[in-house]
């Protein structure tokens, strides 16, 4: 091999290694905020849940507060 081939080879080798290592590591940080994603649906879930039943019971004493206005 000529020296300029065997520059080209190392060089192509040190650049493929990059990008490899580049995406395994993109891969690395998607699955990490992937996680990060599935931790706030739960969080945001239960607390639309517990809003929702703060919800319920607020219309529920004005309903009552109503009904006995009437009566």
């Amino acid at each position: 091999m000529t020296a300029d081939v065997l520059s080209f080879t190392v060089a192509f080798g040190v650049l493929a290694s990059f990008v490899v290592a580049g995406f395994a590591l993109l891969f690395t940080e998607m699955r990490a905020l992937d996680r990060k994603f599935d931790e706030l649906r739960r969080d945001l879930a239960e607390e639309f849940r517990a809003q929702r039943a703060e919800v319920l019971a607020q219309t529920n004493a004005r309903a009552a507060a109503i009904a006995a206005a009437r009566s």
